[in-house]
């Protein structure tokens, strides 16, 4: 990492940062216990960094946290499940939740206000972070702070040098440009078969589970020009013509290697561990993955990690620009039901306190970014050149453009996420014969219907 891109980056953050570290925020009364439901890591690392911010808190204030960790999958619909029939914790968070649930539930009324909370540190965070947690709900009839932001994560990508040196060739010649950067991969395909290894290209998540795929899918849909899908004041405009051929465009690029043998037969099925693990078996070259989890988990195999897998900036666009990254915020949130708010709310508040929330991410091993510009530009962890990793994720989430995810602009976005509806028309095309222009055309009928369920008053 050069150091030329270093003080850039820090001359970059010294300029977006607003403020300093919040002073710490008084305890609730001692003896409480609140109930946490939280998104099991993808390593070990992860849950361990979490439990040690509980445990700080519990010696700070006397209180108590019954903790339980759920599997990624599974937690969604049990939280719906307690929001419908009762029994809601204190505090949820899940990975995918802005994708699948929470601005759904904010619009029915289901989660509680926490702008109190957020205001604590408001000064501390990017827009994209307040956008994300800014949400309409149709019941109070109110905008407001109903999540927290914790992290982030963008669309990377990863693949093994050594299988691109086997094949002749060697990372400095990895294309920057679009369509030359994704023929490259596929080109490794064919020249590493000649040499008798059974491996694909590409590694594209293509299932109608999960949100590897549907990120997948949207920040293609963007690369391809599709980014005023929903415009921030809430509209749908799937009809416009440039949006619906960015759509034909996304859905073909990602459709056709799949059909010509260049991504794995079962990448139709993938949950959103399954392209990291088809990537540790060396069964694929290269792999886009929504957050720096695939070189992170093998931290302690310095060799892969420093030397084996790369993380890679995005080539140029189709236009032949800077691609626009979705950075998707991820927000803790408190169930309207919750028995004891106050203290959900104290452990909140201690939870994102700048130094809190950067010791949490860093001893989670750097796999999300921070949603506050100060901790990059204050902590040196994630910009260190000595790391091949997270200082790509760093310029790419917080210096080159990004935009917030559709969902912050209308609940209604989440829906078509949740229903997988731009990966049926994956399906559609891949295994139901249809063309790409007959799939979107059905896609666009689906998520005008999910639209006019959500009609967010003007200027809300």
């Amino acid at each position: 990492m050069s150091r030329r891109f270093l003080r850039g980056l820090t001359a970059a953050l010294a300029m977006s940062a607003i403020g300093a570290f919040g002073a710490p925020q008084p305890a609730a009364a001692a003896g409480q216990t609140i109930t946490v439901w939280w998104n099991q890591g993808f390593y070990p690392a992860e849950d361990q960094a979490f439990r040690q911010v509980v445990a700080d808190w519990e010696k700070k204030t006397g209180n108590k946290v019954d903790l339980t960790f759920y599997n990624g999958s599974d937690l969604p619909s049990k939280i719906i499940s307690a929001m419908t029939a009762g029994g809601v914790p204190d505090i949820c968070y899940v990975d995918n939740g802005d994708f699948l649930l929470l601005p759904q539930a904010v619009w029915n009324g289901k989660v509680d206000n926490v702008t109190d909370v957020v205001d604590t540190e408001k000064s501390e965070y990017s827009s994209a972070a307040l956008a994300a947690a800014n949400m309409y709900d149709n019941v109070s009839h109110k905008r407001a702070y109903y999540g927290v932001p914790l992290k982030q994560q963008a669309l990377h990508y990863f693949a093994w040098a050594p299988m691109l040196e086997k094949a002749g060739s060697k990372p400095s010649e990895i294309p920057k440009t679009w369509n030359a950067f994704f023929n490259y991969f596929a080109g490794m395909q064919k020249k590493l078969r000649a040499k008798g290894m059974r491996v694909y290209g590409l590694g594209y998540s293509l299932a109608t589970k999960d949100s590897d795929s549907t990120y997948l899918f949207n920040q293609t849909l963007v690369d391809y020009g599709g980014a005023g899908i929903v415009t921030p004041d809430g509209k749908l405009h799937i009809d416009d013509p440039k949006i619906h051929a960015a759509a034909v465009k996304a859905l073909t690029f990602l459709t056709t290697p799949y059909k010509e043998g260049l991504v794995p037969p079962g990448a139709i099925n993938w949950g959103d561990p399954d392209n990291n693990s088809a990537f540790y078996a060396k069964q694929i070259v290269m792999t886009p993955n929504a957050t720096i989890s695939i070189p992170v988990a093998v931290m302690d195999h310095k060799d892969e990690y420093y030397h084996q897998i790369l993380t890679l900036a995005p080539p140029l666009g189709p236009d032949g620009k800077k691609v626009t990254s979705l950075v998707s915020v991820k927000l803790a949130f408190i169930p309207h039901g919750a028995k004891d708010v106050a203290a959900a709310k104290d452990f909140l508040k201690y939870l994102i306190q700048p130094a809190h929330i950067d010791a949490y991410l860093k001893a989670a091993l750097g796999r999300w970014l921070p949603v506050m510009p100060s901790l990059v530009k204050s902590d040196p962890f994630w910009t260190d050149p000595s790391d091949p990793h997270r200082p790509v994720a760093t310029r790419q989430e917080l210096i080159d453009p990004t935009m917030p995810w559709f969902m912050s602009f209308n609940p209604a976005y989440a829906d078509v996420n949740a229903q997988q509806i731009w990966g049926k028309a994956e399906a559609n095309v891949m295994q139901g014969g249809m063309t790409p222009e007959a799939a979107v055309n059905q896609a666009a009928k689906e998520i005008t219907a999910i639209f006019a369920k959500y009609p967010v008053p003007a200027g809300k």
